[in-house]
Parts: C-alpha cells; structure tokens; sequence
C-alpha cells in the first residue's frame, strides 16, 4: 500500500499538481510558449482608440493653422502689392497735376509775353518822336497803341476761358457786381447800372472779380436799399 502512495505523488507531481490538490504557477514565458509571432506583435502593437483620436485631432489642428498661415501671407502679399499701386497712383497723378500746371502757366505766360512785346514797342514809338510830328500826333499813336494792348490781354484772357462781365445798362446784380455807388434817377424804375468804375471777370460760370458800378434808381424806391447779397449759391 505504501508503495502505491508514492507512485501517485509521482503522477500528481508530473501531471503539475502538488500534493494538496492545488495547480502549479506557470511561467509567463511558458504561457505564451507556441502563440503566434504576428498575433503577439499585434497586440502589443495596436494603439489606444483614444491616442488615435488624439493624434488625429493634433494634425487637423496643424494642417488647419497651416492653412491659415498661408491665406495670411497671401492676403499680406496682396496688401502689400495694392500699397505699392496706390503709392505709384499717386506719384503718377501729382506729377500729372504738376505738368498740366505747368503748360497752364507756360501757356499764359506766353501770352503776357506777346503783350509786353507790344507794349515795350507802343513805349518806344511814344519816347521817338519822329521829326516833323507834333507832340499831339504822337500821344494819340501811343493811346491807341495802348488799346491796342488792352484788346490782345482780353482776346488772351478769352482763350483760357476768361471773360468780362457785361453790366453796363444792365439790370444790378449782386451775384456780378458791387455796388459802390448808388444814385436816384427818373430815368429808371429798377436798380440799374449806368457806370462802370472796375470791370467784372468769369471763368466759365465762376466770378473771378465782382464788377465795381454805380447803381442808379428809380426815386420812387425811396431809401430802400440796393441788394447785397446773390441769391444764388456757388455764383463765386
């Protein structure tokens, strides 16, 4: 009897019992002893859902601020460029500016100096007086040589568009002309200008120079005033 008592020891020691009926400890590398190679590197390989998600998040976050950065520069670029354009604009259109000025000037200036001409010659004729010819003769010469001048500088002025304001037996109007002096007259039954002191300018419809007149009128009117003001807005 002792003797099969040992034999089964034996056999609950080799089947990796003990003698208490309890299993044995196996050893983890026994545990995994015949898995698959490509299962087990697969397992230790796969990642965590939750880091995946988190790493996607990341680059779509990267890409995103990568984009932005890109439509930054862009819009930055064409800032830049439309800077540069309006900086060119406007060099362009002050030097434009500054040669219209200038053929305006060069323009009328010829024009004075055509009349100076005219008016050094109307001198010297006057400081000449040839033999044979009265003092007379010779200021009447130099007194048409003068309105002479006078036409050329108003036919000058007509070409840059200035012209002179008729008023003489016109009806006053205070939008073109100052009133300097006013006179009563049965002559007249509205304010009236009978006199010029100081002729009166337009560019186009822009008053230049106000026309300086005596104003007559009607003394029925009595001592009402002569207008002073222009009804009309924007008459210069």
């Amino acid at each position: 009897m002792v003797e099969n008592k040992y034999v089964d020891d034996s056999m609950n020691k080799e089947s990796g019992n003990d003698t208490m009926g309890n299993e044995r400890e196996i050893p983890q590398d026994e545990m995994f002893e015949g898995a698959d190679p490509a299962v087990e590197t697969e397992a230790a390989g796969a990642p965590d859902d939750g880091a995946v998600r988190e790493g996607d998040g990341r680059d779509a976050l990267a890409a995103e601020l990568k984009k932005r950065d890109e439509e930054i520069a862009s819009l930055k670029d064409v800032m830049q460029r439309r800077q540069a354009d309006f900086e060119n604009f406007k060099k362009r259109n002050l030097k434009q500016q500054e040669e219209q000025r200038k053929m305006a000037v060069r323009d009328i200036a010829l024009d004075i100096i055509a009349i100076n001409d005219d008016l050094l010659r109307a001198i010297e004729a006057a400081e000449a007086i040839p033999q044979g010819e009265s003092l007379e003769a010779s200021h009447a010469a130099f007194v048409e040589g003068v309105h002479m001048i006078s036409r050329r500088i108003e036919d000058a002025l007509t070409s840059h568009g200035v012209v002179a304001i008729d008023t003489l037996n016109a009806e006053f109007d205070p939008c073109v002309s100052e009133a300097v002096e006013i006179v009563a007259s049965d002559e007249v039954e509205t304010d009236t200008v009978t006199k010029v002191y100081q002729k009166g300018f337009m560019l186009d419809d822009m008053v230049i120079r106000h026309a300086k007149v005596r104003v007559s009128r009607s003394a029925k009117q009595g001592a009402k005033d002569v207008a002073t003001e222009c009804a009309t807005d924007g008459s210069g």
